[in-house]
């Protein structure tokens, strides 16, 4: 059957040795003290160490040439060896020699006198004792001199209900003496490890698109936004500063003609803008198609491109014909008229618009923010959109007054984070930096500070720079860290926990002040975590 041979060393105390065979996955445990036996010299200790056997289900040996820890080791009922390699046993314990004559008085040595004195007559002792004690009963003590009572004769005989109490009093110390040091060895021990770690910051530069009708994902940078919106019917007056010319249009005819066969079957369709020499601009009224029979004068009319009387009088040849074909009007075009009129611009509509709300913004922008609490506010995000757009009279229509009056629902809109969309993604986009690095993890993600640039509207959302610093640090679990420290002593922790990446300090604190090493219970074990000093 296999051993575990555990050497103990001088400097160790009862508790690291209880702690070592505990611990031991063997059976039998061979304990090897070393010369100076130390901790072991104690008949308590002794006996701790064969109760720790006993239940740890273990078989103790002491490994000793020493006759003094061999006789100690029979006391506590512990088999001793002189080597590994001899058979353990009980050592004898030796007999107490009892000297039968010290006690004993053989009247054959006492002196002769003795005898002289006890031979002597009883009756003339008895008398002459009872004279002396008469006389001295009949005297009356000197001034100042006082009586000392007179000794009694005889052997002198024990108080055994004295005896009883210190007895009763030696077995309450010793007792309590015992649960002192159970306690102080299985009960007392604790360890607080604090360890001191350091952060490193890690930049987060993100464009992102933000909308109440996005879900959070960081493979897709997109955050889920909270929106306030206010809306509002308004209605305003606006001047019409748009022009327009509703006057007659100039009316002519024109014929077409070509010198080449492979014109014929051209059709020129109804709607050719055609050029006058003079520059002005006229449409074709109906389509006139290229025969055997008219490729000289193929006729039709025009209508000019626009109202006014700057088209009349358009005489000649006109461009815009299909190549190989010439256009001429036939006669002065005529019949044009000017007559300008109010209308109302695309230009007037958009300015109405704006001055719907340009009294009210700012105090409008203020409310949605209110509504944003709990919410990180997007600044840039704010917008005023418009629906119900209603022009009277509409864009490109005559205002006899001069005025027009607009219409429309005005919707005033701003954009907002929430804690834990910023969060959810801020953390996502970090674990994809860590590249499942199993020591480091993130301590903060730096919502708290973020920032938000290069902020632009878009049809559902806006698109914006997300600037933060987040901090990294060391991944430590409690319970992972009271594992590896179970048993150990401070040295040993310090140097597996300082070698993982940013850890600054490791300090073991142990109680009561006579434990060395942390206990093997990890109840009994409690980690602090300091990181950045906090």
């Amino acid at each position: 059957m296999n051993k575990d041979v555990i050497y103990i060393d001088v400097e160790d105390d009862i508790t690291a040795i209880i702690s070592k065979v505990k611990a031991s996955k063997e059976k039998i445990v061979a304990l090897v003290p070393p010369k100076r036996i130390g901790v072991l010299q104690s008949a308590v200790n002794l006996r701790l160490l064969s109760r720790t056997a006993t239940n740890s289900h273990k078989r103790l040996v002491i490994i000793t040439n020493n006759h003094a820890l061999m006789t100690l080791a029979a006391s506590a009922e512990l088999p001793v060896a002189r080597n590994l390699q001899s058979k353990p046993e009980i050592a004898p314990i030796a007999a107490l020699e009892v000297d039968d004559g010290e006690d004993v008085i053989d009247g054959n040595d006492l002196p002769v006198g003795e005898h002289a004195r006890q031979a002597e007559d009883p009756v003339d002792s008895i008398a002459a004792a009872s004279t002396g004690a008469a006389s001295q009963l009949a005297q009356p003590p000197k001034p100042g001199e006082s009586r000392k009572p007179r000794a009694k004769g005889g052997p002198k005989v024990p108080n055994f209900n004295t005896f009883r109490k210190k007895m009763v009093i030696g077995i309450g110390v010793g007792a309590l003496l015992i649960a002192f040091l159970v306690w102080a060895t299985v009960f007392a021990p604790r360890a607080t490890i604090v360890v001191s770690a350091k952060t490193s910051n890690s930049s987060v530069n993100a464009k992102v698109a933000i909308s109440d009708k996005l879900s959070t994902d960081a493979s897709k940078d997109s955050i889920k936004a909270t929106r306030a919106l206010k809306s509002e019917k308004k209605t305003i007056d606006f001047p019409a500063t748009g022009s327009k010319n509703v006057g007659e249009k100039a009316k002519g005819s024109v014929r077409f003609s070509t010198n080449s066969i492979s014109n014929l079957g051209t059709t020129i369709p109804a709607g050719t803008s055609l050029t006058s020499a003079s520059g002005v601009v006229f449409v074709t009224d109906s389509a006139v198609t290229i025969t055997i029979t008219n490729y000289q004068n193929a006729p039709t009319t025009v209508t000019a491109a626009e109202q006014g009387a700057k088209y009349n009088a358009a005489t000649g040849q006109m461009t815009g014909a299909p190549n190989g074909i010439s256009a001429t009007l036939t006669d002065p075009t005529s019949g044009g008229t000017d007559k300008v009129v109010k209308v109302v611009t695309a230009a007037d509509v958009q300015k109405a618009k704006e001055s719907l709300v340009e009294a009210e913004s700012n105090n409008v922008e203020s409310q949605l923010k209110s509504q944003l609490k709990g919410a990180k506010v997007i600044p840039g995000s704010y917008r005023v959109d418009y629906t119900d757009v209603k022009s009277s009279p509409d864009i490109g229509a005559e205002s006899e007054s001069g005025n027009a009056v607009l219409s429309a629902t005005v919707v005033y809109g701003l954009y907002g984070l929430t804690e834990a969309e910023l969060g959810r993604y801020l953390d996502a986009y970090l674990k994809k930096q860590l590249n499942g690095s199993t020591s480091q993890r993130v301590y903060d993600n730096g919502k708290e500070k973020a920032e938000f640039q290069d902020v632009s509207n878009t049809a559902d959302g806006a698109q914006l720079t997300l600037i933060a610093t987040a901090k990294i640090g060391p991944k430590l679990a409690e319970a992972d860290i009271e594992k590896q420290a179970l048993g150990r002593k401070s040295g040993e922790i310090q140097e597996a926990m300082q070698s993982i990446q940013n850890v600054e300090n490791v300090e073991v604190k142990y109680f009561p002040f006579w434990v060395s090493s942390v206990p093997n219970d990890e109840k009994k074990v409690n980690v602090q975590f300091k990181v950045d000093g906090e």
